[in-house]
């Protein structure tokens, strides 16, 4: 990983919102090497008294802020050419899994400063003040004021108090707290406590500043094994540890004052010791070990899934974009405004087309492998293309679910267009695919059929057994059957080519969306409800397993086969924006989209070796490096 330079209701839960968001740097002077440093021992648990036992210091009840406070934009000398500044003054960031930030500011004088919470643009003042935060996966905002309170907030009831004594405070992954509370004298390391659901216990280690990894990737390192989930800790003579879920430590090389865990495969460091001038920023990749110096420097770095934030010397807020070397991610903006690209197909002309689904757009659209994009417009108006997929005739296929679709259209390599009317009205044609038989299957959402279509466009249809099953993709399988995703009915489906059908159920409210064949001869489909939150996959013969996403509400979408033999899927949930792989094993890795709140949803395998996906949200296509 490196630094770098009409109505959707019914295909995701919520609206996305355009939303960019930042951090601060600062010149680097006096800042110091990754040298390695000894000592420091985490195993040891100093004695040390329960917060929940000691009165937390109170939250002061400081009037609201106007936003015009904030309307300053400090000035510190950035190195590197990919950060941003945003209006607005820090001491400390804190950056929200919901692409929002939350910021303490200079004023007023002494260690507690006034909270702000930065979304769309525009900042807003709660009250209180407080020397540290932390953001749970939820979006919930956790504080610590100077005298050691440690308070929860709600904005509905204000803030929780949830005991005293702290000194430093995080979120892990699963929602519970840890803090660093008494044990030693003040500066020294202090005992690590962990709260969860309310309870209070000691965990082994000490340390000065601690960060919980919401990565739920495991790496092996010469000096131990980094499990998922775990804790970052930095001693007082800047060591750093990490924590595994058992307990067990495995200590980094080097030595760091501030520490941003990223949500895949590394960590961001301020170089130590700490300096007000503002220290070097440096990573550490977990998956191919060692220390790479970064763009910019700051005396303060917060991270999300897609940005790094650094606060400067100077209070200045910037923020730059999250780009993973193990998955290289190029976009490419497409030339009509809110087109709303959604499937997308490899051409058998070496090129990628999709179909371009938002209000007014009524395209399909092409690109080169180059990113070289040419659109075509739809004969019929407002038919909202979905699914694409190339057919055995050489031409792509594509289905048009809108108000004056239903039906399925063709599209050749050189743009010509032809439209068949599907029987059934208001059949809503959605998903498609290429079947052994040499028709092109389909799935009509609101028709609740499978549909087949010769490539002379004789169209048949197929009852589904269920009921407003709402069919939405399909796939041909390795058993010479067409595979199906059925959203309302929760369950897979399974035709022959001669019509006959056969359901599995999927345990739990999982909500199947996209279906591909996967390279070890099974199935693969994601799950799209919040509850299922899954990558599941099915046998030929019905056998299911599922695997949980590390990212909370990342609706996994869109799902293709990789050239590297693994799958491949799209993750639009607004504190996702991402595009994930999982091995066949199930092993999962994720990789955030350069642009903030992007909503991909369709992805495909391309000619040119990449994995190839869009963005509806962006109006942009994106590809990525397997």
């Amino acid at each position: 990983m490196y630094v770098k330079g009409h109505d959707m209701s019914r295909m995701f839960p919520y609206v996305f919102s355009a939303l960019v968001l930042s951090v601060a740097l600062s010149a680097c002077s006096g800042s110091r090497q990754m040298t390695p440093q000894t000592g420091g021992i985490m195993l040891d648990m100093p004695q040390s008294v329960s917060p929940g036992s000691i009165a937390p210091a109170p939250m002061a009840h400081t009037a609201i802020l106007p936003a015009s406070v904030m309307a300053v934009k400090p000035q510190s000398t950035i190195q590197g050419q990919n950060w941003t500044q945003i209006a607005g003054g820090a001491s400390y960031a804190a950056a929200s899994p919901d692409g929002s930030l939350w910021a303490l500011s200079t004023a007023p004088a002494g260690p507690d400063k006034y909270i702000w919470h930065y979304v769309n643009g525009t900042w807003t003042n709660i009250y209180g003040l407080a020397s540290r935060l932390s953001v749970s996966p939820g979006g919930n905002l956790y504080a610590i004021n100077s005298g050691g309170g440690a308070w929860s907030y709600s904005n509905g009831t204000g803030w929780t108090a949830l005991g005293g004594g702290c000194s430093d405070i995080t979120v892990a992954s699963d929602g519970s707290i840890y803090v660093l509370s008494n044990g030693n004298s003040a500066g020294s390391d202090q005992a690590i406590w962990h709260n969860v659901s309310g309870t209070w216990s000691q965990v082994p280690g000490a340390g000065v500043r601690i960060a919980a990894s919401w990565d739920s990737n495991s790496y092996t390192l010469s000096n131990g094994t980094v499990s998922g989930n775990g804790l970052y800790v930095l001693n007082s003579i800047g060591s750093i540890y990490y924590k595994n879920p058992n307990n067990s430590f495995v200590q980094l090389p080097g030595s760091a004052s501030a520490i941003a865990p990223a949500t895949f495969g590394g960590v961001f460091v301020l170089g130590y010791p700490a300096n007000a001038n503002g220290n070097s920023i440096y990573y550490f990749n977990l998956s191919t070990p060692g220390w790479t110096a970064q763009s910019g420097a700051g005396v303060g770095i917060s991270t999300d899934s897609a940005h790094l934030y650094a606060i400067g010397s100077s209070g200045g807020i910037y923020f730059s974009p999250l780009v993973s070397t193990n998955g290289t991610i190029t976009e490419y903006p497409i030339p009509t405004g809110n087109a709303g690209p959604w499937g997308i197909a490899a051409g058998p002309d070496g090129n990628l087309w999709f179909t371009e689904y938002g209000y007014g757009a009524n395209k399909i659209g092409k690109i080169t492998p180059s990113g070289t994009i040419t659109e075509y417009p739809l004969p019929t108006d407002s038919v909202y293309p979905y699914g694409i997929a190339a057919g055995p005739d050489g031409n792509l296929w594509f289905t048009e679910g809108g108000f004056y679709g239903d039906k399925i259209g063709k599209i050749t390599p050189g743009g010509t267009i032809t439209e068949y009317v599907i029987p059934t009205d208001t059949a809503y044609p959605y998903g498609i695919a290429a079947g052994p038989d040499g028709n092109l299957w389909f799935t009509e959402e609101e028709g609740n059929k499978i549909g087949k279509i010769t490539p002379g466009g004789t169209i048949t249809e197929y009852v589904i057994p269920t009921n407003s099953a709402l069919p939405d993709r399909i796939a041909a399988g390795p058993d010479g059957n067409l595979w199906f995703t059925e959203y309302g009915g929760n369950k897979i489906g399974k035709i022959t080519t001669s019509g006959t059908f056969t359901e599995y159920v999927i345990p739990g409210n999982a909500g199947p969306r996209g279906i591909t064949a996967g390279p070890d001869g099974n199935l693969w489909f994601t799950e799209y409800n919040s509850t299922g939150n899954k990558i599941g996959k099915i046998t030929p013969s019905g056998t299911l397993t599922t695997y949980v996403i590390p990212t909370s509400y990342a609706y996994p979408f869109g799902i293709a086969s990789g050239p590297d033999g693994n799958l491949w899927f799209t993750e639009p949930g607004n504190g996702a924006n991402k595009i994930g792989k999982i091995t066949t094993g199930g092993t999962i890795t994720e990789y955030a989209t350069p642009t903030s709140l992007s909503g991909p949803a369709g992805i495909a395998a391309g000619p040119d070796g990449n994995l190839w996906f869009t963005e509806y949200n962006a109006n942009k296509v994106g590809k990525i490096t397997p």
